[in-house]
């Protein structure tokens, strides 16, 4: 049963470092999960401590072993209002980047979550990273697939899981590697909480009393994940064109998900075989549309090879990594680089520099939108005839003729010696 409040005025909160004792959580590059959820577990609780009519509770203050379900007791044990599960990411081909909360799918814990979650990935991403999304997850029962989730659902408790970073990703890595910045996400985790509560700090000189929001309403269903893949409409190529850094080709991708969001893009130059990073799916202008990033058109600009013929495909990732690939588009590699006149060379087109960074107000380069007015189809040659190689064929005349004329020895030798034999015999 649950802690009976002595102040029913007073919110408590229980506050989750994920993993510890021998549950590393996430092993990479001599970080360990455990240790650093512990970090930012302790600088949310003492930053909360400086506002009034909040309780807060940890499930462990040390390097100690814990099963899901004493988590989720102690919490219950303690009359915990809210449950705050702290983690931090990593993906099987470290491939993935950004923040993402994970809620239940359930009545008032989805609204409830839903509502806090918003507050959290609002804040995280104007940290600078990248929003994965707020979502749910079920298991092969319907159930909730994260068993804290799934515990707290059953004590009617609203909770949620904050995976702050991914640390295995070098787009992540400035946001998790040094102490400071674990000690900053709790002091923003504390912040959301308060705003959530719309609690106040005379100690800090903040109020969120008078702050509102839009409440998520209950779900009369469950809200379940989406489960199809997204739609890959088009992709539209442009013309090749040279820049001083070297041969580059615009492309628009077109891509919808009904149930989602888009979340990534990334190209093979090698019909698919060996794969670029992930992308960002971003806007024309360069900028992530808010939280909820709607746009259904990107642009953007690959390098064009120039030591072979390229097969381009493009991959898109919706919100659950789901994906869609487009089919291959053959571009004929590139001439190589020619020596500039140095009066021209300062007549060039836009730097390397500007190609990757999209000063001219694009996408990894795209600097021109009305490139697409005149797009021409790069037509794929004929399939060339593969002829054999001659001196592969005079080799194996050579050789057929070789074992011909051993073959023919050896039966004249073993027809020579039967009638040598039937000689002897008849005498």
């Amino acid at each position: 049963m649950p802690a009976v409040k002595a102040d029913p005025d007073v919110i408590r909160i229980c506050i989750d470092p994920g993993h510890g004792g021998e549950n590393l959580g996430a092993d990479y590059n001599g970080y360990l999960e455990k240790d650093m959820t512990l970090v930012v577990a302790e600088a949310m609780r003492d930053e909360l401590a400086k506002y009034e009519g909040i309780e807060v509770y940890m499930t462990r203050t040390s390097d100690v072993d814990m099963s899901l379900e004493e988590r989720v007791d102690y919490a219950d044990e303690v009359g915990a209002d809210f449950f705050f599960c702290l983690h931090f990411n990593m993906s099987a081909d470290h491939d993935m980047y950004g923040a993402e909360c994970w809620i239940s799918a359930f009545d008032n814990k989805y609204a409830r979550g839903m509502d806090f979650a918003k507050i959290e990935m609002r804040a995280l991403t104007d940290l600078g990273l990248y929003d994965r999304g707020i979502k749910t997850r079920l298991n092969s029962k319907g159930t909730n697939y994260y068993g804290v989730l799934r515990m707290a659902d059953e004590v009617e408790m609203p909770g949620v899981i904050i995976e702050h970073c991914h640390l295995d990703n070098y787009n992540d890595e400035g946001f998790y590697d040094h102490h400071d910045m674990l000690v900053k996400y709790g002091i923003l985790d504390a912040t959301c909480v308060a705003m959530y509560y719309g609690l106040k700090s005379d100690e800090l000189g903040v109020d969120y009393s008078g702050m509102t929001y839009e409440k998520t309403p209950i779900p009369s269903s469950v809200v379940k994940p989406d489960d199809t893949e997204p739609v890959l409409e088009s992709v539209v190529y442009g013309e090749p064109y040279q820049t001083e850094s070297g041969t580059w080709i615009d492309a628009e991708i077109t891509a919808r998900d009904d149930d989602c969001r888009m979340l990534y893009y990334s190209y093979s130059t090698d019909g698919g075989i060996h794969w670029s990073e992930r992308y960002r799916w971003m806007d024309d202008e360069g900028e992530l549309i808010g939280d909820a990033i709607l746009t259904n058109t990107i642009h953007t600009t690959i390098p064009v090879s120039t030591e072979k013929d390229m097969y381009v495909i493009f991959k898109v990732y919706n919100l659950y990594n789901l994906d869609a690939e487009s089919s291959p588009y053959y571009i004929e590699k590139a001439p190589a680089p020619e020596e500039e006149d140095p009066e021209q060379s300062a007549e060039g087109s836009s730097s390397a520099a500007e190609i990757q960074n999209g000063s001219d107000g694009g996408i990894s380069g795209y600097s021109d939108v009305n490139r697409y007015d005149d797009i021409t189809e790069i037509e794929r040659p004929e399939e060339e005839v593969i002829k054999p190689d001659t001196a592969f064929i005079v080799i194996a005349c050579i050789l057929a003729v070789c074992i011909l004329l051993v073959l023919i020895i050896l039966g004249y030798v073993v027809y020579d010696n039967h009638r040598s034999s039937g000689r002897r015999r008849r005498r």
